[in-house]
This record gives structure tokens, sequence and C-alpha cells, in this order.
């Protein structure tokens, strides 16, 4: 098959420091036309691709460009706007986190792509990521038991104020940063969402969240998160019904804990622990989660099947970020409309 025709929206930082050098790495690809309301900036492609349509004018690409799929990394407004644009061409669309601010907004994105029958996909790099697919691969065997408990850690200390012309820091704090974690409690958690339970702390500019959620697996999800922090910090346990847990730290080293091994020279009572990480000649972008979300995309568009960071599977992860706001705004409604 040739190589799928791509255009790209918005050429600043993560779009020229993650995305733009991940397409680079993929030979079945075409980057065919570019798109930023700067344009100058726009011709910088010319650092990376020639031969390339440049242009300020996304209507303009649409027209013009012949693409097959838009990858986008703009603030989520314009995700939300010109996703409805493409998707009504019938072009498959790409979308940095968060692809738009409320869970309305989002089920009108999850109705537009039904109805045009494109797929669409979120940058959701952390799902992605090398140790998080070996995490996730631990944990589906069979030996390892029913996921009983998900503990997230989510350290960072920004934003401290309210982005994207929004007016709630928090809800900015939850799209930016706390929804990678929100998706993989969801995730891990399995099956419907059944209880949300939150509550929001702030001192100063600086807020901290924590979660409970439940589901009906039977699973339970904590997390912690916040910008109370003085650095960005990841970290997660997972509980199995054969009393085995497993360990992840800052998307890097997995460490696996049995309650016995019995081949062990002090005897079967002794504790067991096995480590894991990826190897020193991985590529950072595979490793990071960039190339393996950007990868499967494609190959859903290819072959007309389900993405997993479609619109429709950010669904729950948007209902939780509601639910976190609209318990704020009862808790503090004197912040409801500044925090």
């Amino acid at each position: 098959m040739t190589g799928l025709k791509v255009g790209i929206v918005g050429l600043g930082a993560q779009m020229q420091e993650n995305l733009l050098p991940t397409l680079l790495q993929m030979p079945d690809i075409r980057i065919v036309a570019v798109c930023d309301s700067d344009r100058r900036r726009a011709e910088q492609i010319n650092r990376f691709v020639s031969n390339v349509m440049i242009t300020d004018d996304f209507d303009d690409m649409l027209a013009n460009a012949g693409l097959d799929a838009v990858v986008m990394a703009c603030p989520p407004q314009a995700h939300r706007d010109l996703a409805f644009k493409a998707m009504a061409k019938g072009v498959h669309v790409f979308v940095e986190k968060p692809p738009c601010f409320t869970l309305d907004e989002l089920d009108q994105l999850i109705d537009a792509s039904r109805r045009s029958n494109v797929i669409t996909g979120v940058g959701m790099n952390f799902k992605f990521a090398k140790p998080m697919r070996q995490l996730r691969q631990m944990t589906s065997a069979e030996q390892f038991g029913q996921v009983v408990h998900i503990q997230l850690n989510h350290y960072a200390s920004k934003p401290t104020s309210p982005l994207w012309g929004l007016d709630s820091t928090l809800r900015s704090f939850l799209l930016a940063q706390a929804i990678h974690t929100i998706d993989l409690g969801v995730t891990f958690g399995g099956g419907e969402l059944r209880d949300i339970e939150s509550r929001v702390q702030r001192h100063g500019d600086s807020l901290l969240v924590s979660l409970e959620l439940q589901f009906t697996t039977g699973a339970s999800v904590s997390l912690l998160s916040g910008t109370m922090f003085p650095y960005f910090e990841f970290d997660m346990k997972i509980v199995s019904s054969n009393s085995m847990m497993v360990e992840l730290n800052n998307l890097w080293n997995i460490t696996m804990h049995e309650p016995e091994h019995g081949t062990s020279a002090t005897g079967p009572g002794k504790r067991w622990r096995g480590a894991w990480q990826p190897g020193p000649l991985d590529s950072g972008y595979e490793r990071s989660g960039y190339f393996g979300e950007l990868e499967q995309f494609f190959h859903a568009v290819r072959h007309n099947t389900a993405y997993e960071a479609s619109f429709e599977s950010l669904r729950p992860t948007y209902e939780v970020i509601e639910s976190i706001c609209k318990a704020d705004a009862v808790a503090r409604p004197d912040l409801a409309l500044s925090a």
C-alpha cells in the first residue's frame, strides 16, 4: 500500500520534539502538508521535510492536500474545532491530549466520528510506553490473578494557574497532567465505573487531588496527584488476588513482588522479587510511548479497526474529570469559577 498522506497541524514544541521525529521514523507515512496559525513557524518544516504544502489556513489544507489523516498538537479548543472539520471531510484525526475541555464536547466529537466513520486518536503516550506495555502483559498473565487494586501517584509542580483561556486551575491540571493517570486507572481497573469519590485540597496556588474509583470488576483505584510537589514523579502499584504486587517507578523500572518462591534456598516462606527495565538501546520515542501510539493509530487507519486511545475510549476518563470538578464546586462554591 502507498504511504498514508498526513497533514501536520501545529508545529510547536510538542510536535517538533516528539511527534514529528516519530513520524519521520515511519517509512510508510508521507508528510504532505503543514498548517500553523504562524506561517513562519510552519515554514520550519523545511528543516525536516522538503516539498511540503505550507499554510496558515486549515480549510485550504483540507481542500487541497489530499489528506488521509491529520496529526495535531494545538490547544484543546483548536483540537475540538479542527477535528470537526477534518472528520466532516472523511479525514482520520489524531490529536495531542486533551482533545477538548468537557465531557459534553467529547460526546459531540464521538458522535461526529461515528457519523463520519473515521478513526480518531488521542496522544496518551503513557498508555503506550514500553514499560507500560510490559506491565500490562505481566498483569494479564494467568498466574498473576485478578487485579484487585491499583495505587497511582502522579506528582507535579504545574500548572498553578489556568491554561488555554479556562477559568479553572483544577480543570487545567486534570486535562494537562492527571488525564494520563486517570486513564491508566480506568485501563487497569477494567469493566465499567461504579463509583467516584474525590477531594481537592489547596494551599496558595497549588492543589492536591485524591481520588477513589470502584469498577464493576471489583477492582479499586486510589490516585494521588496535584501540583504541591517539587518535581514530576510517577509511580504505580497493582495488587492481585494471588497476593502478588507489581510496581512501576517513573515509567522505567518494574518490580514484581511475590509472596513465595519455591526454589529459594531459604524455603518457600522467602519473599521474592523480579525486576525489569527497558534496554539501553531502546529508542527514546518507543520507550516514552510516542512511537507506539502513532504506529497503532495508523495501523487502525489502514485496517479500519478500533484504536485503543480513540475519542470514545476517553469517555470514562472525562467522566472522572467532570466528577472531580463538580464535587469540588459543591465543596467550595466560592472557588467554583476562580479555581
